[in-house]
């Protein structure tokens, strides 16, 4: 396998196609398990064409950008799983393609393949939450370009031009898919200022470029009257940004442990390699800064889950892939390469499925639990407390309340005068034909909002219907 990879020609292309679909054929057809946070973009989507505003109508901490991408995907798919899953297919190709090109034409490696992206396309799958259409996933590809824009101006002869600005730019971008991107700015500046002779004017000039996209996003929220709400919820919000727990160290150390393994043994191969110019090793210990920032990010992210250390895949790819072409046998590294291909399948399908006890699923606590009433209240519009909100995968849900992160902070305060005043405003503009009350938490809003209580009955326990 490795041997055909060598070989720099459009038939490897097509072969990374190949692979790629075969990877993803097993969990075709919504044989993936649907996750709290997938079902959330979707969600943010489907709000969002109802005609509700990102942020205020809708309270979600889902970036801006990666907001109107689930949108698009919503006004042409719906809350398809499978068509989610096929973009984000797509996505990962071009990624791919976009990782071999930067190898190679910026000489990373000693000679000109296809096997970093072999590997790119590999670790890609290494977890089933991988395959997801996640705004890490988006943010990507823009941290690729800025990657690519770095390593061009370090291998610059002639000193750093005032392109640089372009390395802010890309990052600013990727913030708006996925805020803990922003991280990588810091990146940019540490190995241009260690790696270039960038001057203070072009350092500031990569950081209003930064900037630039952000304060744009800001002024479109601001005419809109809505910029409170972004720097509120989105910009500035860091006290939910953050939720480590054991199970999520398990699944990091499940994911990451071959990877990191074989990515060392690739750093003290390569740094061991004679053959190497000034410009390839500072190129490599670039590589290395930018997988320290991807666990930085990993830190400021949402969930502590695999995916969300998506940024450190081109770090681990790059050095696999030295591993392997440094490798001086004839067929170990072939006989490697195919175990590390098997091992990586396995860790991904048996991580989604639960063929060997749910004490090896991954991403255990961020799965869709079935709802007993989902059924019965199918196509209604919905309103769901709690994390868990699977009953909105068969009806339409009601209220911007999405994240239950940001809507507690009004249900959990029933004696709040402004909180009350929230819940009755978002309560009228979409009134829930039926509330599923996991958290306990209606019997006092209701009870501290009599008009909303005459509304509504309550059939069963934790279920309250509105009165025809």
């Amino acid at each position: 396998m490795l041997t055909f990879f060598r070989i720099n020609s459009i038939f490897q292309v097509i072969t990374l196609l190949v692979i790629l679909f075969l990877l993803r054929f097993p969990y075709m057809g919504n044989a993936l398990p649907l996750l709290t946070t997938e079902l959330e973009w979707m969600l943010v989507g489907e709000k969002l064409n109802e005609g509700l505003s990102l942020y205020s109508g809708v309270l979600t901490q889902v970036g801006p950008l990666s907001a109107f991408f689930y949108r698009m995907m919503d006004l042409w798919f719906g809350k398809n799983q499978f068509m989610y899953e096929t973009v984000a297919a797509i996505l990962v190709l071009i990624q791919t393609l976009y990782f071999v090109f930067i190898v190679n034409r910026r000489n990373l490696l000693t000679e000109k393949n296809y096997i970093p992206g072999l590997f790119y396309l590999i670790l890609m799958s290494c977890s089933f939450d991988f395959l997801k259409l996640s705004p890490i996933l988006l943010s990507q590809i823009f941290m690729l370009i800025a990657l690519n824009v770095a390593l061009r101006q370090i291998e610059k002869r002639d000193g750093v031009g005032d392109d640089v600005f372009e390395t802010g730019l890309f990052i600013g971008i990727a913030t708006l898919f996925y805020l803990p991107s922003f991280v990588f700015i810091f990146w940019a500046i540490l190995v241009l200022f260690l790696y270039t002779g960038i001057n203070i004017r072009q350092m500031f000039m990569v950081i209003l470029a930064f900037l630039l996209p952000i304060f744009f996003t800001y002024l479109f929220f601001y005419f809109n009257n809505l910029a409170d709400d972004f720097l509120h919820i989105w910009l500035f919000n860091f006290a939910n940004a953050f939720s480590l727990t054991l199970l999520g160290i398990r699944d990091i150390i499940i994911t990451y442990s071959l990877p990191v393994a074989l990515s060392i043994l690739g750093i003290i191969r390569i740094f061991r390699m004679p053959r190497y110019n000034n410009f390839q090793n500072r190129a490599h210990q670039l590589l290395i800064i930018f997988g320290i920032f991807s666990f930085i990010s990993l830190f400021l992210s949402q969930n502590f889950a695999p995916a969300n250390l998506m940024f450190l895949v081109p770090f681990l790819a790059f050095f696999i892939a030295g591993f392997f072409v440094h490798y001086k046998k004839t067929f170990a590294p072939e006989v490697l390469s195919l175990a590390f291909f098997v091992v990586i399948l396995f860790i991904t399908y048996f991580g989604a499925k639960p063929s060997f006890g749910p004490k090896l699923l991954v991403l255990e606590k961020n799965r869709i639990e079935e709802e007993p009433f989902s059924d019965k209240y199918a196509n209604k519009r919905i309103f769901v407390t709690g994390e868990h909100i699977y009953a909105y995968k068969n009806a339409k849900m009601a209220t911007g309340y999405l994240s239950w992160k940001l809507a507690k902070n009004d249900f959990k305060n029933p004696n709040n005068y402004l909180s009350l005043v929230n819940i009755y405003a978002n309560f009228k503009k979409d009134m829930p034909e039926v509330i599923f009350d996991k958290e306990r938490v209606m019997p006092k809003i209701l009870k501290n909002i009599p008009e909303l209580a005459d509304k509504y009955t309550s059939p069963e326990k934790n279920v309250y219907v509105l009165k025809k």
